[in-house]
């Protein structure tokens, strides 16, 4: 609920697309039911909630705040820009405006923490991850009951792991500056595992906050990383809103959530399939350097 209540329109509801195009409009109470995903079941055939519990309360409960706080524009300060005109002619195409300033939102501890645990859990309370872990602790337990039990606890661990890197990361807020919308679907976040060893970037995450903001998070080394205390604003054309959706669509399998109704086409011919990986990372002289392939499609 906390997520898909942002993609409401004015009447209450989430509109559906399924992969051949087809939708369908939704109370997001109806969206992502599975119950019990999270309990365990004790030995005496009890039930312990307590991990639900938690999310609600640590998770759940500040997201609505963190997400005013990302939106509230009395939290933006603004600082002049001029940027390299070669770099500028990738920036724009690749979707994203070049302004004579650069917008930054203040980012308090407290609010950075929050965020990355929402992105944390977000990605580890997934079902489909919670499946994978399952299917893995199955292997060696042979036992359902167990597995599942054990899958719940190394989901807690790799919880507060990816916790820990992504409050030491890079943020960006990308905000659409045209009509497309950002888009979430039923496969949650996509991240490479295991993590990537090039250039100590192990994962970068796109994560959908509404239809109208994303946010990146980048896990640059230590030496690359600018004043976590705030995050820059970048604008999103349509082209660089579609870019983006593609991340989300690729690890997409059956329905796709938005708050207007999205070009059909578009869908069925991402839905399920990775998006390019044409912007890469290197480390060159001790500079990180971006880099943008736009043959790679």
């Amino acid at each position: 609920m906390a997520q898909s209540r942002m993609w409401t329109d004015s009447q209450g509801f989430v509109t559906v697309t399924r992969a051949d195009g087809t939708s369908f409009r939704a109370n997001p109470l109806n969206i992502g039911v599975e119950s019990e995903l999270y309990t365990r079941f004790l030995e005496d055939d009890t039930k312990d909630t307590s991990i639900e519990e938690w999310f609600a309360k640590t998770i759940d409960g500040p997201a609505t705040s963190v997400i005013e706080h990302l939106l509230d524009p009395s939290n933006i300060t603004r600082e002049r820009f001029s940027g390299n005109p070669e770099k500028v002619k990738t920036v724009k195409a690749v979707g994203f405006r070049v302004n004579p300033y650069v917008d930054r939102i203040k980012l308090p501890p407290a609010i950075r923490l929050s965020i990355s645990q929402y992105v944390a859990a977000l990605l580890v309370r997934h079902p489909r991850y919670l499946l994978k872990l399952v299917e893995f602790h199955s292997r060696t337990t042979g036992e359902d009951g167990l597995a599942r039990n054990l899958a719940l606890s190394n989901m807690l661990e790799l919880f507060n792991t990816y916790v820990e890197r992504i409050q030491r990361s890079v943020f960006i807020l990308t905000r659409r500056a045209d009509s497309a919308e950002y888009l979430y679907a039923d496969g949650g976040l996509v991240v490479e595992e295991p993590w990537r060893r090039e250039f100590g970037i192990p994962f970068d995450i796109h994560t959908p906050l509404t239809p109208d903001i994303a946010l990146q998070v980048l896990p640059v080394p230590l030496q690359f990383k600018d004043d976590l205390s705030t995050v820059a604003i970048m604008e999103a054309t349509n082209q660089g809103v579609a870019r983006q959706n593609r991340i989300i669509l690729g690890g997409a399998s059956r329905f796709v959530f938005s708050r207007q109704k999205v070009p059909t086409a578009f869908i069925s011919a991402n839905i399920g399939k990775s998006a390019p990986k044409n912007i890469g990372y290197r480390v060159i002289n001790g500079r990180l350097e971006t880099s943008f392939h736009p043959e790679r499609t």
